[in-house]
C-alpha cells in the first residue's frame, strides 16, 4: 500500500513526541521534513535529536520548495506551507493561524488533536489513551482550545456509535 505523503512544521513535530505518536505517523504517512523545521527544531534537544536520526535513518525524507509562494510566518512553518503547496502535500500544522492561512492557500491540513482522534477512531488508540492524550494537550496549553473541545467531542461521537454497534464493549464505564 503507497503511503499519503506530509510535511510537518515545528509545532507538530514536537506534539508528536510529546504525545508519542511518531510511530504511528511514520506507519501511516511518507513524512517529509524542511531543513528550515530542522533548524527550527535546534541542535541538540530529544525532539530534534528524534529527528535527525529519523532523517539519517531514511525514515523521513527532507524536502524544500522549489518557490517561495508564501512569504509570512516563520521560517519552519513558512517552509512547510510552501513545500505542501508545491508538491500537493498533506500538511501536519499544530499553530491554527498558519493552519486557517494553509486551507485558505488550498492545502490539506491536519493536526495533532484531529490525527489523535482518527487513531482512537481507527481502534489504534483507547478511549483512556486518546483522553489522556487530550489532557496532556490541555495542560501543556499550547494547542488551540477550541480544538481540543472539538476533539472531545468527536471522542464522544464515536464512542456512542461504536457503542450502538456493539464495539468497543471493553471500554465500557
Amino acid at each position: 500500500m503507497v503511503k499519503r505523503k506530509a510535511t510537518f512544521d515545528s509545532s507538530f513535530w514536537v506534539h508528536a513526541v510529546y504525545l508519542d505518536l511518531v510511530d504511528f505517523l511514520l506507519e501511516d504517512y511518507e513524512l517529509i521534513c524542511t531543513p528550515a523545521v530542522v533548524e527550527e527544531l535546534g541542535p541538540a534537544n530529544p525532539t530534534s535529536l528524534r529527528l535527525k536520526r529519523l532523517i539519517t535513518e531514511g525514515r523521513i525524507w527532507r524536502g524544500t520548495a522549489g518557490k517561495e509562494k508564501v512569504s509570512l510566518y516563520g521560517k519552519g512553518e513558512r517552509a512547510a506551507i510552501n513545500l505542501a503547496l508545491e508538491k500537493k502535500l498533506l500538511l501536519l500544522i499544530d499553530d491554527w493561524k498558519h493552519y486557517e492561512a494553509a486551507q485558505q492557500a488550498g492545502i490539506e491540513a491536519t493536526n495533532s488533536v484531529v490525527y489523535l482522534v482518527s487513531l482512537y477512531g481507527r481502534g489504534r488508540f483507547s478511549v483512556d489513551q486518546v483522553l489522556e492524550a487530550l489532557a496532556k494537550m490541555t495542560r501543556r496549553g499550547t494547542i488551540k482550545p477550541g480544538w481540543i473541545l472539538s476533539a472531545l467531542k468527536l471522542v464522544a461521537e464515536i464512542r456512542e456509535q461504536s457503542s450502538q454497534k456493539g464495539e468497543r464493549s471493553d471500554e465500557e464505564t
